[in-house]
């Protein structure tokens, strides 16, 4: 161990040590990680796959907000919670699950879903936001708060096999108020939409990295990019987003206010 690593146990540094060597990321990067906390809108599919890869990589600070008990047809595609935690909150399984993961990690866990009343008491203080909610009352709750507070959100979403990712940084790229103006008419009941369990951890995963790339600047991420792959037709596009200047949310920020 050197002065420059000192700060990390050797244990750490053998964990990260294949993600150190990416260039452009390395101790910094993994100081930032360190560092960084990042809260999180559900630990489902989406939210479970984000939380997951970010404790693996080493975020200092996970928080996670889901309300509920875990039921069994959550567990086609959660990877936060078993079996054994049916009938349990999923605050309580999602917190489990991720001390396991990296017990050298701040977990918390908020058994409550976003709403417009608590979602600045939740993201005050984070370094990122990200949006693995399948309601767009919680993703618009969450977008303004990113916007007002100028956090940046990663936004990820998914139906069936399709998944949908995007970086949102406040006062230099669209926010999701850009791209959806208005609740999408099709989008009724969270019930009843088909979940095949790669689609939501492939969605994660993107989320993730986004995540990784931003807290420490390594890499190109989705900034006024939407990331569309649909895993059915093995189809991938990145289409180009803009800000709209009517926008009720972003417009009248002024450009690179973060």
């Amino acid at each position: 161990m050197t002065a420059d690593t000192a700060e990390f146990t050797e244990f750490q540094l053998e964990r990260y040590s294949r993600q150190l060597r990416d260039g452009g990321f390395g101790l910094e990067g993994q100081r930032r990680l360190r560092d960084a906390h990042v809260v999180i809108s559900r630990g489902g599919g989406v939210g479970g796959t984000v939380a997951a890869q970010l404790a693996m990589a080493g975020v200092g600070r996970l928080t996670v907000a889901h309300g509920g008990d875990v039921v069994p047809e959550f567990l086609n595609r959660w990877l936060l919670a078993s079996p054994d935690d049916l009938g349990r909150p999923c605050a309580d399984a999602f917190a489990d699950t991720l001390r396991r993961i990296n017990p050298d990690a701040e977990i918390t866990t908020i058994p409550e879903y976003v709403s417009p009343d608590n979602v600045r008491s939740i993201v005050s203080d984070a370094t990122l936001i990200a949006d693995g909610a399948p309601l767009f009352e919680e993703r618009y709750a969450l977008n303004q708060a990113a916007v007002d507070l100028r956090i940046p959100l990663v936004s990820g979403a998914m139906y069936d096999t399709e998944g949908y990712i995007t970086t949102v940084v406040p006062g230099r790229t669209p926010c999701l108020a850009c791209i959806y103006p208005e609740k999408p008419p099709y989008w009724t009941d969270i019930k009843v939409f088909p979940v095949m369990g790669p689609a939501p951890g492939l969605v994660g995963s993107v989320m993730a990295m986004e995540a990784i790339k931003l807290i420490t600047g390594f890499a190109e991420p989705l900034e006024s990019k939407l990331m569309f792959f649909d895993l059915r037709t093995n189809m991938t596009r990145l289409l180009n987003i803009a800000r709209r200047p009517d926008c009720a949310v972003c417009g009248a920020l002024d450009t690179d206010t973060l």
